[in-house]
């Protein structure tokens, strides 16, 4: 796999990543969803919270194969 194929598939964990963090926040302020109690930790023991985190670290894991690659 070309180190090209392997940027392009990081930039797309990273996206999809950023969506997952993004998408509890973005309901939040449109009004579609409650805001949580301060102090509740709730959102770091969601599910979604937990695979935007995973898929960042994988992106950001590719990206350093793939300029290794590059370089």
């Amino acid at each position: 796999m070309s180190s090209l194929d392997l940027y392009h598939i990081a930039l797309a964990l990273g996206a999809v990543g950023f969506a997952c963090f993004a998408w509890p926040i973005y309901q939040r302020m449109s009004g579609k969803a409650p805001a949580e109690a301060p102090g509740s930790g709730r959102s770091l023991r969601s599910p979604l919270w937990w695979a935007g985190f995973v898929l960042t670290i994988g992106a950001i894991f590719l990206l350093r194969i793939s300029q290794r690659g590059a370089g």
